[in-house]
C-alpha cells in the first residue's frame, strides 16, 4: 500500500512538472516569435522617444529658469542700467 501511495504521488508530481514545463516553453516560444518581437521593439522605441522628449523639455525648462535667475542676480538685460 505504501509503495502504491508513493508511486501515485511521484506520478502526480511528474505530471504536474511536465504540464508546467510545456506551458513555460509554449509561452516562451510565443513571446519570441518574430511578430511578437517586432511589436515589443516598437513599443519600447515609442516609449523611449516619449521619455527623451520629456527629458529634453524638462532640461529646457530648467535652463530657462536658471537663465532667468542669473539675469536677475547679475541684472543683465535690464533697460534701466
Amino acid at each position: 500500500m505504501r509503495r502504491l501511495f508513493f508511486a501515485v504521488v511521484g506520478l502526480g508530481a511528474g505530471l504536474a512538472l511536465g504540464v508546467w514545463a510545456v506551458r513555460k516553453v509554449d509561452a516562451t516560444t510565443r513571446r519570441l516569435r518574430p511578430e511578437a518581437l517586432a511589436a515589443s521593439a516598437g513599443a519600447r522605441a515609442g516609449s523611449l522617444g516619449d521619455r527623451l522628449r520629456a527629458a529634453v523639455a524638462s532640461g529646457q525648462a530648467a535652463a530657462a529658469a536658471k537663465e532667468a535667475e542669473l539675469r536677475t542676480v547679475y541684472r543683465v538685460g535690464d533697460v534701466a542700467e
